[in-house]
């Protein structure tokens, strides 16, 4: 009964992110992906050739291997599971098996990624054999580490302090393994160790309390994850409170507050204290410009900083709605075309000072190109003009 009860769960996992995969690789972002990921080979595969084997690559290679053989685990657990499955939890053990081998599959992408780049790193100085045994003992050690991470969370010892633990234990492990093959026998045996150790550390009867919570705050981090590419309506979301944005927040005064500028106001100060949007924002704002320079391709830099301006209004819709739909209206109903002028002024502002900052950051990289950075404030103001009237025209087609 539990072996089908997760493989139920198992394929609604599946379809969600299947579901969600569909708006996350559209074709623009295809589009982009294909030519990030051939720029990024190509840079990669003209670096090894210009290298000379050093102690800096294997470094490289081994922290490379390490952060990424973290392994995930679900147990797609759900709240009402800590009441209505306690009676069953001596045939529980199917269960968390089906658990164990969807979480290895889950996260095999990261560690596959990771071992491709730091076999070719390794190309320089070693031969296949070093190679193979490096690459063989990085997938013992993801194994290991999943045992390891997921005895942590049965027991009562810090998950972020064994997280960091392992990565320090698989980095050192690693090192020594591309100095001598023969370190790959101890090395191994310590992680079989450290497992054995840590199992015995994890309580006897199931944390369903724990396991639980720890469900619920992956499941949560997945969505912010998804959040960063379309809207998703399931995250659990506070406002917070951000200090040092708050000398950007004007209090208006007298006439500056009324129904025609009320909302501008609002908006600035949603996005302020949005608990999502100015992390994402910031993040995808440091990805692209790490990419930009990483590559150093004119040609690709441009299309970089179009696509990152593009992502970035498509998530600042968002605010559009949070104060459309809930509270403000029904305390100050105002006529709409206040509201969407509101929001036209306060995103062509943002879009702007995004644009700046992606301005800057192309011009640290191409600088004898100066003359482009006008291309994407223009960019910013036509995408964010089509983009808002795609909104206003959904707003009207809702509207009874």
């Amino acid at each position: 009964m539990t072996e089908r009860l997760f493989r139920e769960r198992m394929n609604g996992d599946i379809e969600r992110r299947s579901y969600y995969g569909k708006f996350i690789f559209n074709s623009h972002f295809l589009i982009f992906l294909t030519i990030a990921s051939g720029f990024f080979l190509y840079s990669l595969l003209s670096l090894v050739q210009t290298l000379e084997p050093s102690l800096w690559q294997d470094i490289a290679a081994a922290l490379l291997v390490s952060v990424t053989i973290v392994p995930a685990y679900r147990t797609l657990l759900k709240r009402a599971d800590g009441v209505f499955l306690l009676p069953y939890e001596a045939k529980f053990d199917k269960y968390m098996i089906s658990a164990d081998r969807y979480s290895l599959t889950l996260g095999l992408a990261k560690p596959a990624i990771g071992g491709i780049v730091a076999a070719l790193l390794l190309t320089v100085g070693h031969g296949i054999v070093e190679i193979a045994v490096f690459i063989a003992a990085g997938i013992i050690f993801y194994v290991m580490n999943y045992h390891i991470k997921k005895a942590a969370i049965h027991s009562e010892l810090s998950n972020a302090a064994v997280i960091a633990g392992m990565m320090l234990l698989s980095f050192t492990f690693l090192l020594l393994i591309l100095q001598h093959l023969l370190w790959a026998i101890p090395a191994v045996a310590a992680v079989y160790m450290v497992m054995g150790y840590m199992k015995k550390r994890r309580h006897d009867q199931l944390d369903w309390s724990t396991l639980i919570d720890y469900e619920e705050a992956q499941l949560n981090r997945y969505y912010q994850n998804v959040a960063l590419f379309t809207n998703v309506s399931h995250i659990d979301k506070q406002f917070k409170r951000r200090r040092y944005l708050d000398p950007f927040l004007w209090k208006p005064k007298g006439d500056a507050f009324g129904k025609e500028r009320m909302y501008e106001y609002l908006f600035y100060r949603t996005f302020a204290r949005d608990h999502d949007l100015p992390m994402i924002v910031l993040r995808l704002i440091l990805l692209f410009g790490i990419v930009m320079v990483w590559i150093g391709n004119l040609y690709l830099s441009v299309i970089i900083v179009l696509f990152g301006i593009y992502i970035i209004v498509l998530q600042m819709s968002q605010i559009y709605t949070a104060q459309a739909y809930l509270l403000w209206p029904k305390v100050w109903p105002v006529d709409r075309r206040f509201i969407q002028k509101s929001y036209v002024t306060y995103s062509h502002k943002l879009v702007f000072v995004i644009a700046v900052i992606f301005s800057l950051i192309f011009l640290a990289v191409h600088i004898e190109y100066f003359y482009l950075v006008l291309l994407f404030p223009l960019w910013g103001y036509i995408i964010n003009r089509t983009l808002s009237r795609t909104v206003y025209k959904k707003e009207q087609q809702l509207s009874d």
